[in-house]
């Protein structure tokens, strides 16, 4: 049984940008003019209303993260409205972690300071690579030398926690290019670094333009290869893998992230935003929901009713199962073989016996009861985590 007293993490969703880049799938939007204070209104309006039901009140905040689109197109005065609102609705662990994700371009020193003065504590730069041939393919507005400036004025505002995003395998680059851009982000000495390869997702301009033969991924072996020189680069300065594509120094993991890949309860707010909470009789299954995409009609649907809830779904036992895997693989420590068992009462290979060819293949081991990838079992993690879909 789930403890209602347990704590879970916030979710905040600003979906405006200053442009779309042509690889994202997120729900994120261009307008003429950012209804900053419209928005902001919605967000605090939806939180108050969850923030009264049996399911959230009396729980503790592990977490807030402010993400999108580009949060840092909100003021400080905004977001610190969100958080002092939050304040008042729930109860925060001692050592809350707050972060926002910010994209050079759209910040500047007195916002930084200002983000920190208001309650934010961690800050994720999304630079993606210091290289202007390679900043311009991926449709990204910034240049290198704001990202050198956002991190500078990163320290300058005194963030201790900060992660740097980083983007590889992009078509046109080399191993050379990731070697600097690795080198360039360690320069800064951030203790936690973000690396993603890039995926063409449907829907998306780079898809159509794939589709068309207009770019090509990298071969497997090239994209292997970056994989490896950034696990081995990033290992060399004390920052250690811990999940399939984030670093950090011991002790500066995002608790954020992490209560997602452990399954915990979450709370979305903002258009499109997904949550998901644990049932009460059961804490195997679970159920989830999200929120209208749209902006404005988001923003109508909470002004009318409090909430903007437009699809909603029940774990059965066959999905919770497949999504504990999926989600719990994904972190180097992998998953409690125990703890498994006392959730869906059979053992990890009884759902899936193919479990056991991975570990003959070298793909999987099993110490002290958990269940993880090996280091060439998560370079290729995307072949196992299909048996999962």
């Amino acid at each position: 049984m789930v403890s209602e007293k347990e704590g879970f993490s916030l979710y905040v969703h600003i979906p405006y940008c200053v442009s779309k880049c042509p690889y994202c799938d997120f729900n994120s939007h261009v307008v003429p003019k950012i209804p900053e204070d419209e928005y902001n209104g919605a967000l605090i309006q939806e939180m108050a209303c969850y923030a009264q039901r049996e399911d959230w009140r009396g729980r503790k905040l592990k977490s807030i993260f402010f993400g999108g689109g580009t949060p840092s197109t909100f003021s400080p005065a905004s977001i610190g409205k969100i958080l002092e609102r939050s304040v008042s609705l729930f109860t925060f662990d001692r050592d809350v972690e707050i972060t926002l994700e910010a994209n050079p371009g759209t910040v500047d020193g007195a916002h930084f300071s200002g983000y920190r003065s208001c309650g934010v504590n961690r800050i994720s730069i999304g630079a993606q690579t210091f290289q202007s041939r390679l900043l311009k393919f991926l449709g990204r507005v910034h240049t290198a030398d704001e990202s050198r400036e956002a991190l500078k004025t990163v320290h300058q505002a005194g963030f201790e926690n900060f992660s740097v995003d980083l983007i590889y395998a992009i078509p046109g680059q080399s191993l050379a290019d990731l070697k600097a851009d690795l080198e360039e982000a360690l320069s800064f000495h951030p203790p936690h670094l973000s690396a993603y390869n890039l995926t063409i997702e449907e829907g998306t301009p780079f898809h159509r333009e794939y589709r068309q033969g207009k770019i090509r991924n990298l071969p497997e072996e090239e994209e292997i290869a970056m994989a490896e020189l950034i696990g081995e680069t990033l290992s060399r300065t004390g920052l250690e893998r811990y999940e399939i594509s984030n670093y950090a120094r011991p002790g500066w993991h995002s608790r954020h992230n992490v209560n997602y890949w452990r399954s915990g309860d979450y709370l979305g707010i903002g258009a499109g935003a997904h949550s998901y909470k644990q049932q009460q009789d059961n804490g195997a299954l679970g159920c989830r929901w999200q929120n209208e995409k749209s902006p404005a009609t988001y923003m109508e649907r909470v002004l009318k009713s409090g909430q903007a809830v437009v699809e909603r779904e029940q774990s059965d036992p066959a999905k919770a199962v497949a999504e504990f895997m999926f989600l719990g693989l994904r972190m180097t420590r992998g998953i409690s073989a125990q703890e498994f068992s006392r959730r869906f009462g059979k053992k990890p290979a009884e759902f899936y016996p193919q479990i056991r060819d991975w570990l003959e293949g070298g793909l999987m081991e099993q110490k002290d009861e958990r269940l993880r990838l090996t280091r060439r079992g998560l370079l290729v993690a995307n072949s196992i985590f299909v048996d999962f879909v």
